[in-house]
């Protein structure tokens, strides 16, 4: 924008950018269609933290990894309170849910200690919304 407004771009090919950028979220949006079933939104943002290990894509496959992806959604609900990030004790029981869920669906031990923070990080970021129904 700071281009565009600079008059070092034209509006067409602000445009061809803006075209660009819709095309990109659109096929961001659907990736998850090619599931089967197909991966939500929070499912796949899960996915995404257990298959930064490429030894565990390789063993276990993409759909080894949804699974567990959709798994970990479960867990999510049935664990996730209010004041988990705060409280210690609620956290670790989380993370060894995670843990045994990894080491039950055969996830490489290599990475799982990454996989475990991505998981976690990902449940920061999505969990205040199942909190809220909980309430």
């Amino acid at each position: 924008m700071n281009k565009y407004t600079n008059q070092q771009l034209t509006s067409a090919e602000v445009v061809a950018e803006l075209i660009e950028l819709a095309k990109e979220v659109a096929a961001e949006a659907s990736r998850g269609a090619r599931f089967s079933p197909p991966l939500k939104s929070d499912e796949l943002a899960f996915y995404d933290a257990v298959a930064q290990n490429e030894s565990a894509v390789a063993e276990q496959g993409e759909d080894v990894l949804a699974k567990i992806a959709r798994d970990l959604v479960t867990v999510m609900r049935r664990d996730v309170r209010t004041d988990w990030t705060v409280r210690d004790d609620v956290r670790a029981k989380l993370r060894s849910s995670i843990k045994r869920l990894l080491v039950s669906h055969g996830y490489p031990p290599d990475k799982q200690p990454a996989a475990i923070k991505l998981v976690l990080e990902q449940m920061e970021s999505i969990a205040p919304r199942y909190a809220a129904d909980r309430t």
